[in-house]
């Protein structure tokens, strides 16, 4: 017989279907106090000898109910090997134990899944191994994975979550037959399962009614029947990621906001034929979305969002008579719906819309932490006065490339906005130090800054950095030719928790000694990319904060590299002084 977990096993156990005790246990007849009563008590001389018996056969772990066991064994199921031993105790433990053993399978080799395949095949096994399968995730065999090893996991009818990312040899038709057997799917993750078609995807929303999420970005031949059919039948989908599917347009869209009444996420990112009429009905109808993806399509305008411009549009389609077909739920008078659930909403490379767009949302979406507005290039610093409202709510916010930015509009948002964690202000190229001082001083939270192309920024701004916190993580100041290696030292050693930090493209840090520290550039980049690319990641930054030590506490060779600011000197040298005593100590 095949062991439970492929070695050989000398125990022979009834199969057990899952969720049922052993018809061995005798434990059903005895109330639950009864394996905690004390030996030799006035209750236990007065027993009959039936039941003295019943009582002594039952006071054992091995006859606790299945679904006890169960949850016990929880504790131990994140180590494999102390789990494999609580199945040698005896059979109910091996039963139960099997079930944790078998429930999420790992796979970090192909060998690995053909032993899995060879032990459910066989047909004397002594478990049903196949149905103790919940989870499959073949993400890390995804270049291997083919149509016969995924065409073996029809077996496994109990599946819950099948993560298929990047499996590129998979066909459609074997998908497809494996999803017939799998009814009790509720979440699929097809993220570049480039053969997949609609036709999978209708056999889901057929087979599979309790799906809450599906992963779908990449799948260049999914198309808007595909997903409106999933829009109808699965209405507990809660996830849906369409990003990159070029043949998905706003009726899509349209269709999952009016039948999945608990979706929370959608990501459409790439998808240009959205349209403004998809998109507002965000705003007219209730929802509990917690999270938009439109990042880079083109065609949404201020139209698509609640705005002076949108209530003008559906009066004029109420006026002519459309309302009732295009918007059949539209209320008398129009009115905007506000999105309280709504967290995060990402708008990149939305370049038509207009500082009116991000006035409308911020009224309609007051509780929004995550704002992506890169490459927004119509807005001014009027958006950021908007968003400058979300006040301690907004956490993360993106408006690089917004070139009309102005310190004025930064310094208003220092003041009003004191939780953000991360700001990404690259190719904002009007702002100056001022910005990034005021910033500093007002963000006690601030773990990560982009200032990519900020050329007015200088030494000033940087040391202003770590002047009142030390809690940055990741800094990216490429392509700001203004700063210094002094600079940058006295940055490594006041922010302890730096993992990141990109000097791509500038001049201070063109020198051989301090591009070793750095890791290697991407192959696609040309020769003269190579060449200015600069940036520290994880051991590196350790690297160069040690290399910079030693330097800057010998003169001679501090000189080469520039001198300290004074201050920064003395403050350096005193620090300096108090590690050598305590090392003395």
């Amino acid at each position: 017989m095949a062991a439970p977990f492929g070695g050989s096993m000398d125990i022979s156990t009834p199969r057990l279907s899952p969720g049922r005790r052993s018809s061995t246990s005798s434990s059903s007849d005895v109330f639950i106090d009864d394996y905690f009563a004390l030996p030799g008590s006035d209750d236990d001389m007065d027993m009959a000898p039936k039941s003295r018996d019943v009582f002594a056969r039952s006071a054992t772990y091995g006859d606790l109910p299945h679904e006890i066991l169960l949850q016990i064994f929880h504790y131990v199921h994140t180590s494999q090997q102390d789990l494999q031993s609580c199945l040698l105790v005896c059979k109910q433990w091996c039963a139960c134990g099997v079930q944790l053993l078998w429930y999420r399978p790992a796979f970090h080799k192909i060998s690995s899944l053909f032993k899995l395949i060879h032990i459910m095949i066989q047909p004397d096994t002594m478990f049903p191994y196949a149905t103790y399968i919940r989870r499959l995730n073949f993400s890390l065999l995804a270049g291997a994975l083919d149509d016969q090893l995924l065409g073996r996991m029809e077996m496994c009818h109990r599946v819950e979550r099948l993560t298929l990312a990047g499996c590129v040899q998979v066909t459609d038709a074997t998908l497809a037959r494996v999803l017939q057997n799998i009814p009790q799917l509720v979440a699929i993750d097809l993220n570049g399962v480039v053969q997949l078609t609609d036709a999978t995807l209708s056999v889901l929303a057929e087979r599979c009614p309790r799906l809450q999420g599906a992963n779908l970005t990449g799948c260049r031949h999914v198309t808007t029947h595909g997903i409106v059919n999933m829009a109808l039948q699965c209405r507990a989908l809660r996830r849906i990621k369409a990003g990159h599917c070029p043949l998905v347009d706003g009726w899509a869209f349209t269709q999952l906001l009016r039948h999945c009444p608990i979706l929370l996420e959608a990501d459409f990112v790439h998808c240009t034929q959205i349209d403004d009429g998809a998109v507002r009905e965000v705003w007219l109808y209730p929802n509990l979305l917690r999270e938009i993806k439109l990042a880079y399509n083109n065609r949404l305008t201020d139209h698509a969002f609640p705005t002076h411009a949108l209530a003008l549009d559906l009066e004029e389609l109420r006026n002519e008579g459309k309302a009732s077909t295009l918007l059949p739920l539209l209320q008398d008078p129009i009115q905007f719906q506000v999105c309280e659930h709504l967290r995060i909403l990402d708008l990149t490379g939305s370049t038509q819309i207009t500082d009116e767009a991000v006035r409308g949302i911020v009224a309609h979406a007051p509780k929004l932490r995550n704002i992506s507005l890169a490459k927004c290039t119509r807005l001014t610093d009027e958006s950021v006065y908007a968003i400058a409202r979300l006040g301690r709510n907004i956490h993360y916010l993106h408006l690089a490339h917004v070139a009309n930015l102005t310190d004025r509009a930064m310094l208003h948002l220092a003041e009003h906005c004191t939780r953000i964690r991360y700001l990404d202000l690259a190719c904002c190229v009007l702002l100056t130090d001022a910005s990034v001082i005021k910033l500093a001083a007002n963000l006690p939270k601030l773990r990560r800054i982009g200032l990519v192309r900020v050329q007015n920024l200088t030494d000033r701004g940087v040391y202003s950095l770590v002047e009142r916190h030390t809690n940055l993580e990741r800094i990216h100041l490429s392509y700001c030719d203004k700063i210094s290696v002094p600079t940058i030292f006295w940055l490594t050693q006041r922010l302890g928790r730096l993992t990141h930090l990109s000097l791509t493209g500038v001049p201070a840090f063109r020198n051989r000694e301090l591009q070793s520290m750095c890791r290697a550039p991407p192959g696609e980049f040309s020769e003269h990319q190579r060449a200015s690319f600069c940036v520290y990641s994880g051991r590196g930054v350790n690297e160069l904060r040690r290399f910079l030590l030693r330097v800057f506490m010998d003169e001679s060779l501090a000189e080469q590299y520039g001198t300290l600011d004074p201050d920064i000197r003395a403050a350096f040298q005193s620090s300096l002084a108090r590690y050598i005593a305590q090392q003395k100590v």
